[in-house]
């Protein structure tokens, strides 16, 4: 009788490798990495029929290319005849079946039901569920197994001696995606903070890569047609971050060498060093024409992306986890933003939450209105009950053709519906602004 073994019953397809060479996995954000699988064959003189078969099933069927020299390639062939492991066994349901679990006794019955997580088996105890996490191997006993789980390529090749020839396979494959990860933690005792980068990659498919140099790409790379023709070429590496070089307007990190990246899982690697830079902190007081009302204001914590302030970096599109540290130096959570791509000089702003002792009062005290104007007396008054001194920016949004016709405070217009107030206020003080604006029309 045959049997079926898998070990560490993580059903995936485990690549062999030559010491000599390893493999690269460059990973895009659209869910697709370019996959370069290194390839010795030893070759007689004249046609030779070679195959690789160690390819993930997500790969991009239209997308091999072999790059190889000194021998002439006479047809390259794709099989598509083959089917996943999971499928396979869930075709086989009542079939004899053997687990070994990592911690435990060996158990036999019939196979019931397999999912991602978990093999249900039924013993002569009963039903008896395992997950599959746990298990050091697992094995199918079945007179018909089938021989292909994963696609294969066959080439034709001519040589014309014979000879060891290396190959380079490159593929595109699904199943692959990857996010920046940033951690900001700032000191709440001044200005400084640090910023630590990881980029998370996330391994879906059922292939899993060890030996490999591994890369990330910034930006979103069309894999259907479009109609706007773009072209990209490889430019020289830079160094400005750390592991960083530039692909047409698009940017590849190099993360790291000879990694293991088993299939469905996720790990985190450095993408840049923690950097100290300094961030500015804001409460916020937004308001329109209208609105009335006691509220807290919002926090706003920003920083810029500048040489000044230790980046002037192109910093990818990720999310970021916000901390602050307390009198014990210790981190507390306050905030999950995301962050879109910030270039070089840009700043990134940032939602903190809401003050809890940073209190903002707004009153409407005149509205007239009449056939064709209308005016209005606005008062803002902002309580710092904290001990610490705050910059407060206190927004007015004014629609239509408008002018300010008296204000007790400075106020800057930020664009044609927006003015705002920047105040700072010292712990357990009260600012107090009014203002009048006044709108015509015909």
């Amino acid at each position: 009788m045959k049997k079926l073994i898998f070990i560490l019953l993580s059903f995936s397809l485990v690549f062999s490798q030559q010491e000599s060479s390893n493999r690269s996995l460059t990973i895009y954000k659209d869910n697709f990495a370019v996959i370069k699988e290194p390839i010795i064959w030893n070759l007689k003189s004249g046609s030779n029929i070679t195959s690789f078969s160690n390819i993930s099933k997500n790969l991009l069927f239209d997308s091999p290319v072999l790059n190889i020299e000194g021998v002439e390639v006479l047809s390259q062939t794709l099989n598509k005849n083959f089917s996943s492991t999971d499928s396979f066994l869930k075709n086989s349901v009542g079939s004899p079946v053997e687990i070994i679990p990592i911690s435990g006794s060996r158990t036999e019955g019939l196979l019931m039901d397999i999912n991602s997580s978990s093999i249900s088996v039924k013993t002569s105890k009963g039903l008896v569920v395992f997950q599959r996490s746990q298990l050091l191997s697992f094995t199918l006993k079945s007179n018909s197994v089938q021989d292909k789980f994963t696609p294969q390529i066959v080439w034709e090749l001519i040589s014309i001696e014979e000879k060891p020839v290396s190959a380079e396979l490159t593929y595109i494959s699904s199943g692959f995606s990857w996010k920046p990860i940033y951690t900001l933690t700032i000191n709440g005792d001044d200005s400084t903070a640090s910023l630590m980068v990881n980029a998370e990659v996330t391994n879906n498919s059922n292939v899993s890569l060890f030996a490999a140099n591994l890369k990330v790409v910034e930006g979103n790379v069309p894999l259907n047609s479009s109609t706007k023709k773009s072209s990209y070429q490889m430019m020289e590496s830079r160094s400005a971050i750390d592991t960083r070089n530039s692909l047409g307007d698009f940017y590849i990190f190099d993360i790291g060498s000879n990694l293991k990246l088993d299939s469905m899982q996720s790990i985190q690697l450095p993408l840049m060093e923690s950097r100290q830079i300094t961030y500015d902190k804001k409460y916020i007081f937004e308001n329109s024409e209208r609105d009335q009302g006691d509220e807290p204001l919002s926090i706003e914590v920003s920083f810029e992306n500048s040489a000044s302030n230790n980046l002037e970096l192109p910093l990818p599109s990720g999310v970021l986890f916000l901390y602050e540290k307390d009198d014990t130096n210790s981190m507390n959570f306050i905030g999950r933003n995301s962050l879109t791509q910030l270039y070089k000089g840009g700043v990134a702003i940032l939602d903190g939450g809401k003050a809890f002792d940073i209190i903002g009062k707004r009153r409407i005290l005149n509205f007239d209105r009449q056939s064709n104007s209308e005016e209005s007396t606005i008062s803002l008054q902002i309580l710092n009950t904290s001990d610490k001194s705050i910059k407060v920016k206190a927004v007015e949004k004014i629609f239509g053709d408008w002018v300010i016709k008296e204000s007790s405070s400075m106020y800057i217009k930020e664009d044609a519906s927006t003015i705002y107030f920047p105040l700072e206020i010292e712990p357990g003080q009260t600012e107090l602004i009014t203002y009048t604006y006044k709108k015509e029309w015909k």
